[in-house]
Parts: C-alpha cells; structure tokens; sequence
C-alpha cells in the first residue's frame, strides 16, 4: 500500500512539473487596428493556459485602449511624441476611405507608393527607437523571453528576436498584394482566381478582371514592395553589425 501511495505522489509531482514545463514567456511585437484585434485572441488565449505574455506597446490606438487586462505591456521608448501615430493612422484612413476610391488604378497605385515610402520612414524611427536603445534592449534580454510572436505588417519585430537571440514565430491577418503570404507562408495564389489584397475583385474574374489582377500584383511586388525590401534589408545588416560591435550579440562578434 505504501508503495502505491508512492508511486502516485512521484506521478501527480511528474504531472505538476510537465504542466510547468510547457508554460513559458512571450513576447509580442504587434501591429494595430483590426491587426490587433486578431492577435489579442491568440494572446489571451496563452495567458489562459499559463504563459506570461508581454506585449511591446508603442503608441497606437487599439492598443492603448485596453485596461484591465491580462497581458503585461512593456513601453517602447519612442522617439516622438505620441500624437503622430495617431495623425498618421488618420491620415491613411482618409486616403483609403474617402481619396484612393475615386482614383483611377494608376492614380491610386501611386498615391499609395507615397504612402508606403511615408510609412517606412515612420517605422524606421520606430525600430530605431527599440533596437538602437541598448538600455531597452538590455531589459528586454534579462527578462529571458522564451519565444516571440511577431506581426510581420510592422517591421522591425524579427529584428528584436535576432538581437535577442530568440525565436519567433508570426501572426498575420494579410498584407497588401499578398507578398507575404506568397513569399514567407508558401501560400499558393493563382492569379486567374485569387484576387490581389485590396483590388476589389471577386473569385470570379472576367479576362480583363485577370489581367488587372495581374498587374496589380506585379504593382505590389516589383513597384511597391522593392523599395521596401531593399530598404530593410540595408537597415537590418547595419544593425546586427552595430550589435556585434556593441557586445548585443555574441553570434555576430567579428572573428580575429
């Protein structure tokens, strides 16, 4: 009997340790609006099966609203104030609401090129504000984060997860053109069927409805995206190398 007793206190123990082996800490770089919305689902759930998450707030709109929440929140160290974000938000819903709707197909590509260049300068000043902040960056390696959670609409955050030498999985809801899904996600998008993200049109494409998918496909991925990619890729390189030399990442040391 005693030895029965044994065995199922040695077993309930095992139980109570593999329950707290699969618990872990998260953190979450995200993006806004209905972004958020989507991610917040997934992230509660994690809490709810005892993961400790942190979500990296910078100012936003969705974001800030939140109280009482179980979600620990750390703040970004920004470098301007926090009204532009949400000037900018206002901004883009404008020309996605009331401006690019009445433009003709080319007008409208190149307005939202503008944006797109308006954007990055903004993420850029984001990213820099995190990753270039070694006070920040510190604080964020002492807390030994288990995994990161990534939504890849707002640059920057796999960046995060490589100076911090974690791993991260994303999240997406979509991205314009699709290049993402396409590219990161292995995402199958015939273009005779498939609409292009944001060109309006149905699974059920006359033959000049395909030709216009295709070119706006084209648009996204060779006159939108480029510049982007090129961008970030420079930025990237150059700040894993400012890691290396300020002792952020021990992998990326030069060799003698």
């Amino acid at each position: 009997m005693a030895s029965e007793k044994w065995t199922v206190a040695v077993f309930l123990l095992q139980l109570c340790c593999v329950g707290c082996g699969f618990c872990g800490k998260v953190l979450v770089w995200p993006c806004d609006m209905s972004h958020w919305l989507n991610l917040q689902t997934i992230l509660e759930e994690l809490v709810q099966r005892g993961h400790e998450v942190t979500v990296l707030k910078f100012p936003g709109i969705i974001v800030d609203q939140i109280e009482n929440s179980a979600l620990n929140f750390e703040n970004v160290p920004v470098l301007y104030g926090n009204e532009t974000p949400e000037k900018f938000l206002n901004h883009f819903l404008h020309l996605a609401v009331d401006v690019i709707p009445n433009l003709s197909v080319w007008q409208a590509a190149k307005t939202l090129q503008d944006l797109i260049i308006q954007l990055t300068a903004n993420f850029e000043g984001l990213c820099r504000s995190a990753v270039y902040n070694q006070t920040f960056m510190d604080k964020l390696r002492d807390a030994k984060y288990d995994v990161m959670v990534i939504d890849p609409i707002i640059p920057c955050g796999e960046l995060v997860a490589e100076v911090l030498q974690i791993p991260f999985v994303t999240t997406l809801r979509f991205s314009m053109g699709s290049t993402i899904e396409k590219y990161c996600g292995h995402l199958p998008i015939p273009l005779s069927y498939v609409p292009v993200v944001m060109s309006e049109l149905s699974d059920q494409m006359t033959f000049p409805e395909r030709v216009k998918n295709m070119m706006l496909s084209l648009f996204f991925e060779f006159g939108l995206q480029q510049y982007d990619f090129a961008f970030w890729d420079k930025f990237y390189s150059e700040t894993l190398d400012m890691a290396a030399m300020l002792d952020y990442c021990p992998r990326f040391q030069p060799t003698s």
